[in-house]
C-alpha cells in the first residue's frame, strides 16, 4: 500500500531494487526456511530505508504545511 500511495518518491531502479527485494522474500516464504527468511526480511528493510524516510518527510511536510512556527510547540 506505501507503494501505491507514495510511489512516485522513487526513481524507477529504486522501484525496480524493492520489487526485486518483495520477489526474493516471497520465494524465500515459500520456501519455508526461516534462516533465509529472515536474510530477506532484513534485506527488503534495508532497501526501503530511503523509501520509508522520504514517506516520512513528505508526511511532516504536508502536517506543517499553512502552521506557524511559534504554533509548534501547543
Amino acid at each position: 500500500s506505501a507503494l501505491a500511495a507514495d510511489g512516485d518518491l522513487l526513481d524507477a531502479a529504486q522501484r525496480a531494487n524493492i520489487d526485486a527485494a518483495l520477489a526474493r522474500l516471497a520465494t524465500a516464504r515459500a520456501g519455508g526456511d526461516h534462516v533465509a527468511l529472515r536474510a530477506e526480511v532484513a534485506a527488503l528493510s534495508r532497501a526501503t530505508d530511503e523509501f520509508a524516510a522520504r514517506r516520512m518527510n513528505r508526511s511532516v511536510a504536508r502536517a506543517l504545511t499553512g502552521r506557524r512556527v511559534d504554533a509548534l510547540s501547543d
